[in-house]
């Protein structure tokens, strides 16, 4: 059987992979965080004897492969005014308290097949940038810094064309009816001058002038990959928010042979059987950017007619009939 892990909310790559494996009628059971946090799903953890029991009945041994789609996030566990101090801590506790089950729930099925892979070094952008390099990629000049004449030199080295971006990923922050999101922003001179001598420790990279942006959905060796081709010279820096202009064109892209290699290279340096890459064409050739273990495939697979939940659905085929056949194997033996 395929697990399916993930959460409801804002996850929309999930539900059309299930529905091939529904219309294939591929034995799977899809199990949401919020299930195991309000109620909906009964549910027993037998530490001791090693066995996980849902609506009475043990999964142990019925699970082959895990099909992991954001399975964690950030919930509100209880109401509160949120200027209690107090219940603010314990929602910060319950939170913890969802982490460190969610952590065994890892260690418990460490030994199934499982699409991604946990990577080696967590999800760690300025990690993945090593190996990136250790790889034969090239990558953007990187620093992270809370010094403002560190800031300052960094920006002079790479002629005043530096950006800023978090170091790990930044959710919606959403407030009644808005909702608001952090950017990729270009760094400019006043804004260095008006910083604080320290600051938060922040990300800083060097801005590549590319042709256009390269989203590569990788599975298990195989890059599925497509160019964003902007045509106005007034184009964000950040390419999610050129995405609802008339001004970006999703094209198929081939890279080179010897680029997919190295992303061949690159993942399995980090452990990583699939993810969302990104990588700049520039007019010297191609600049890693980074890598999103579960990162959003739809719309650039349907842009360039992938089908994307199809090679999933394949794959999570593939490695079903690959572990039955295996356990076929050792019964006989």
């Amino acid at each position: 059987m395929i697990l399916v892990l993930t959460y409801s909310l804002y996850e929309q790559c999930t539900d059309p992979v299930v529905d091939w494996l529904i219309k294939d009628k591929i034995p799977f059971f899809k199990l949401n965080l919020e299930d195991l946090v309000t109620r909906k799903v009964s549910y027993k953890v037998d530490v001791i004897n090693n066995d996980i029991l849902i609506e009475g009945k043990s999964i142990k041994n019925a699970i082959d492969v895990i099909w992991y789609r954001r399975f964690y996030s950030i919930l509100d566990y209880f109401e509160f005014d949120e200027s209690d101090p107090i219940l603010n801590q314990v929602n910060e506790e319950a939170d913890s308290e969802i982490k460190t089950f969610l952590e065994y729930l890892k260690y418990f099925f460490r030994n199934r097949i499982i699409m991604p892979e946990m990577p080696a070094y967590g999800e760690n952008k300025l990690i993945f940038l090593d190996h990136a390099k250790k790889a034969g990629l090239e990558c953007p000049n990187t620093i992270v810094t809370n010094d403002k004449k560190e800031l300052q030199q960094f920006y002079d080295d790479n002629k005043g064309k530096i950006i800023s971006k978090p170091l790990y990923f930044s959710n919606y922050f959403i407030k009644g009816e808005e909702t608001y999101s952090i950017y990729t922003t270009s760094y400019t001179q006043k804004m260095i001058d008006e910083a604080p001598n320290k600051f938060f420790p922040t990300l800083f990279q060097e801005k590549v002038a590319s042709r256009h942006e390269i989203r590569i959905f990788f599975l298990d060796g195989k890059c599925y990959s497509t160019a964003a081709i902007t045509t106005s010279k007034d184009k964000n820096i950040d390419i999610k928010l050129n995405y609802y202009t008339d001004h970006i064109h999703w094209v198929n892209y081939q890279l080179p042979k010897d680029i997919e290699e190295k992303l061949t290279d690159f993942m399995s340096r980090i452990n990583l059987n699939t993810g969302s890459i990104d990588i700049l064409r520039t007019e010297e050739g191609f600049r890693f950017i980074e890598v999103n273990p579960v990162g959003q495939y739809l719309a650039p697979g349907n842009y360039s007619n992938y089908y994307l939940e199809f090679q999933i659905k394949n794959w999570l085929k593939m490695k079903l009939e690959e572990s039955k056949n295996k356990k076929e194997v050792e019964l006989i033996l």
